[in-house]
């Protein structure tokens, strides 16, 4: 007996089929009828403009196409008339369709009921499978692809149970670096990408995110910037077992090799400190902290009595090249830091009497 409620669950989401040249293979086929056997139906969702179909039973390959209706759904019947009633359900056979999106489904009808499964993705074919428990000589069991077929002898009643179980969540990986307790670990970690991170920071230790640092003053203490290089936190680990080499970890950063370079408009300083600016490596508990200092500086550069014209916006560049073997993976090069540092601002008083000479003038 057909049936009849699952036709016109099909006619709903009816959508144009064209038998096309017969092909054995399918490379945009997504996912697979996983009993193919019998007469039956599906439907799915898809965001392709078309679907390609293939079907193989007994060494008969029959392909076509099917086109979405304006909801974006394919559906189409397995049936005699179109050939597409696979009699048996063999190692070979089967049914596949492509491309379209998970939550699909399809139905088979037996002699009396009909039962429905899901499309199976064939991203998980190659997953483990579960063997489905027997019920005794009363059930028979078809094994499919992704499911098993299941029919009660003496009822009729048939169901297709999936035997490709959802796999629990990972637990996350752990990193390579160094643990809570400071012990290295780099045996059974995840390596990260070998990128670092250039940090920056003020002179109260706060993370300098600006782009631009006003030159102080004559007679005015120098403006710092503290920069440090560490690992991304990706996953690292030292060559050297006593020294942690994490992401952020500015007690620890990598040795780097820092340089300096000074630009205006229209020209490049080969020397750096003719425009009030020097860089410095650290040492000791300082090691691989360097600081920038940005002084008072010279006429050519900032002369606040002058012309405005003649006073020079420097920009300060500041690249870093850390030593690549001492951590795995290899450190990276991280990007350039570069600030911009116009003059100070000259005083509205500057070169004009506070108070006059005589501040109540009389005409005697």
């Amino acid at each position: 007996m057909k049936n009849y409620l699952m036709f016109a669950l099909l006619i709903g989401a009816a959508s144009t089929m064209a038998f096309g040249q017969i092909t054995v293979a399918c490379p945009d086929c997504t996912h697979k009828v996983s009993v193919y056997m019998g007469e039956g139906g599906l439907v799915a969702e898809t965001e392709a403009e078309s679907v390609e179909w293939l079907s193989t039973c007994n060494g008969v390959h029959v392909s076509g196409e099917l086109e979405p209706n304006a909801d974006g759904k394919v559906s189409m019947l397995f049936t005699e008339e179109i050939g597409l009633a696979c009699a048996s359900s063999g190692e070979k056979d089967g049914f596949e369709l492509g491309p379209i999106m998970d939550g699909g489904w399809y139905w088979i009808t037996d002699d009396m009921n009909s039962a429905v499964g899901g499309l199976v993705s064939k991203d998980i074919l190659d997953n483990e499978a579960v063997t489905i428990t027997s019920a005794g000589d009363g059930v028979t069991m078809t094994a499919g692809k992704g499911a098993t077929y299941l029919k009660e002898t003496a009822t009729g009643r048939v169901g297709i149970l999936p035997n490709i179980l959802p796999e629990p969540p990972l637990a996350p990986a752990t990193r390579c670096g160094f643990n809570a307790a400071g012990k290295k670990v780099d045996t059974e970690c995840m390596l990260g990408d070998g990128k670092t991170v250039l940090k920056v920071e003020d002179a109260t230790g706060q993370p300098f995110t600006g782009e631009t640092l006003t030159r102080p003053a004559a007679d005015y203490p120098d403006v710092t910037l503290s920069f440090y290089v560490v690992a991304n936190g990706s996953g690292h680990y030292s060559v050297a077992d006593t020294t942690p080499k994490l992401g952020s970890d500015k007690a620890n950063p990598l040795a780097t090799t820092f340089t300096l370079t000074a630009t205006a408009t229209g020209e490049t300083f080969s020397d750096p400190t003719a425009v009030g600016l020097s860089l410095a490596a650290g040492s000791g508990n300082r090691a691989g902290i360097s600081t920038l200092s940005i002084s008072a500086t010279a006429v050519s550069a900032c002369d606040p009595g002058a012309d405005p014209a003649v006073n020079k916006t420097v920009t300060a560049t500041i690249t870093a090249v850390p030593t690549a073997a001492q951590v795995v993976p290899a450190a990276k090069k991280p990007g350039a830091f570069s600030v911009s540092i116009p003059c100070p601002k000259a005083s509205a008083n500057m070169g004009t009497e506070l108070v006059p000479e005589n501040p109540f003038p009389t005409d005697r």
